[in-house]
């Protein structure tokens, strides 16, 4: 029998035995796909335990399974039974006892080693696992955890639901002197963890923990996430935050608040980086002339993005002392401190706000201008004065490293040249005019059907420069 394929495996066929056809792989001793008249095929794994009992152990069902996967997982057990374990009796007592909680465990654990590949066939990444954790400890442990994982029924879901929504699982921890843990629920926290439970059943049926999914069926809310565009007013108090913070001195007359951090949140405005991709970036990413970033690491995987000047300018300035662009802490890692640093720039504008409107005589704003603000919103912003200088959605997804399908997404998403650096210094421009509190002009052409009999008065005939400079006053 020659190695299993995912070839060789679609052509197998049964004997017509009841238990199966059994078929051996050449390679992996102990490892073969059971065959049976119904078509259906499964992977198994056949040993000895030291006592000398023979056992048997189903890895999971060829189709969801590819041949690879199985045979990493088969290797996996084997191991176990070198070490004088005995798989197959692990497996019956988990499947008949393990909790939602222990399923979660299990999951984790598996996914921490690379077995539990995302949406692009790849492994999670530390940030997603994080997430991913916080989930799993946040709703599902306290309200499905207790639960028998191979009992679970579609009402425990739907009971899960109500709690999350309704902010059972809600909750204000303290975990130190500057960190809280904030839990609030919600439909939108709902939608994705819902999504995460039902990737952990799935796993689950894949290798045998459980033989089904409760959660495959279940509606879900809409997923709106925030996302909030600044408004030039909004830009333009973000500018006057970030200088107050800058210029803030303690009674030593040093800054109270992190250099790295502001330029790192200024540098996102400008560029529409993502929060960890800022935090990570380092000088060899960056390009020499300051036109480009080529990223080794983003959620997207690598990355070659095109910089704006005005986004060049703020690191440009910034002393090279760490492997690092933002560079803080003792180990001059990437500034960690992004979050707590946003919300300290939302109540210096806040205060900003109440002190314009007591000089002016003006009723007391209830809300500050970038209450509603969060760091991404920056990265939506920066998207949306794109569009509204008429880039094209490629053009978009090539300044903000999204992954566009086709020919023209392969293309565009691999290169930069200088239509995308035109692109990206026309949106960066924008922005920092914004940030100056200037209201520049947008001019975008709008067809115009000129129609068979129709005649421009002559008002509106154009040289071929000017129809040359119009053109160019939008980046498509």
């Amino acid at each position: 029998m020659p190695k299993l394929t995912k070839r060789v495996i679609e052509g197998l066929t049964s004997t017509g035995a009841r238990t199966g056809t059994i078929y051996w792989d050449s390679e992996l001793k102990g490892f073969g796909i059971r065959v049976f008249s119904s078509g259906l095929k499964t992977f198994v794994v056949k040993f000895r335990t030291r006592s000398g009992r023979q056992r048997w152990l189903k890895i999971g069902t060829f189709g969801p399974l590819t041949p690879e996967r199985a045979r990493e997982l088969a290797k996996l057990e084997l191991a176990k039974v070198v070490e004088g374990q005995d798989p197959a009796s692990e497996r019956d007592q988990l499947r008949g006892a393990a909790t939602v909680a222990q399923l979660c465990d299990h999951y984790m654990e598996a996914a921490r080693a690379g077995l539990v590949l995302g949406r692009k066939g790849t492994p999670k990444k530390a940030s997603t696992l994080a997430t991913d954790g916080s989930r799993i400890d946040a709703h599902i442990k306290p309200l499905l955890g207790h639960l028998k994982a191979g009992e679970v029924t579609r009402a425990d879901i739907e009971s899960f639901k109500a709690g999350v929504v309704t902010g059972k699982t809600a909750r204000d921890k303290k975990l130190g002197p500057r960190s809280r843990s904030i839990v609030k629920g919600g439909k939108g926290a709902l939608t994705r963890t819902l999504g995460l439970l039902g990737a952990i059943f799935a796993w689950g049926v894949e290798i045998g923990h459980v033989d089904h999914n409760p959660v495959r069926g279940v509606r879900r809310f809409a997923d709106n996430q925030k996302k909030a565009l600044l408004t030039g007013q909004q830009y333009h108090a973000l500018a006057e935050a970030l200088l107050a913070l800058e210029q803030k001195r303690d009674r030593h007359g040093e800054p109270m608040h992190n250099r790295m951090g502001i330029a790192g949140i200024r540098f996102i405005a400008l560029s529409g980086v993502r929060r960890g991709e800022c935090q990570k970036l380092t000088w060899d990413e960056v390009d020499a002339e300051g036109t480009c970033l080529a990223m080794d690491e983003t959620k997207t995987g690598q990355s070659l993005r095109p910089l704006s000047r005005t986004a060049y300018a703020v690191i440009d300035g910034l002393d090279p002392i760490s492997d690092y662009v933002f560079a803080a802490g003792p180990e001059q890692k990437g500034y960690q401190g992004l979050p707590q640093l946003w919300r300290t720039v939302q109540k210096t504008a806040r205060q900003a706000a109440v002190v314009e409107a007591k000089a002016r005589g003006e009723q007391l704003p209830e809300n500050g201008p970038l209450d509603d603000i969060t760091l991404h919103s920056l990265r939506h912003s920066f998207a949306g004065v794109a569009e509204e200088l008429g880039a094209s959605v490629p053009t978009i997804a090539a300044l903000l490293g999204h992954r566009l399908g086709g020919v023209t997404g392969g293309y565009i998403l691999k290169r930069v040249d200088v239509m995308l650096i035109d692109a990206v210094n026309r949106v960066g421009d924008h922005i920092a005019m914004m940030m100056r509190g200037e209201a520049p002009q947008t001019q975008i052409i709008q067809f115009r059907p000129r129609g068979r009999n129709a005649r421009l008065p002559l008002t509106a005939t154009r040289t071929p420069q000017e129809s040359i400079s119009a053109t160019h006053t939008s980046i498509a």
